[in-house]
């Protein structure tokens, strides 16, 4: 068994700014993917933003309720977690480290 790492520098990118942007507390739900090299290991590859937060303004919601239920029943059959943006972030750091 190697241990492979997966390292994507874009991903981290996107998270870094979306923490420094919305905050470390914005739930996330995170999405895993198995590669061929390693396929007992699970890679956070990607994620999608939390429920929608209930703001003033009920159309944006609604739209953006509306797109949340479309891509949560994309990952009907991927492996995914809920975690905050921060827990996101440290997740992928672990992972690109792993030697």
């Amino acid at each position: 068994m190697n241990n492979v790492s997966y390292d994507n520098e874009e991903l981290l990118s996107e998270v870094k700014q979306d923490m420094a942007e919305f905050g470390s507390d914005l739930k996330v739900i995170a999405i895993y993917s198995i590669f061929p090299e390693d396929p007992d290991k699970y890679y956070i590859t990607d994620y999608i933003w939390g429920e929608p937060v209930h703001d003033s303004d009920m159309d944006i919601y609604e739209e953006e309720m509306k797109l949340h239920e479309k891509e949560l029943a994309t990952l009907e059959y991927t492996k995914h977690e809920k975690m905050t943006i921060k827990e996101l972030y440290n997740n992928l750091l672990k992972q690109s480290k792993i030697i």
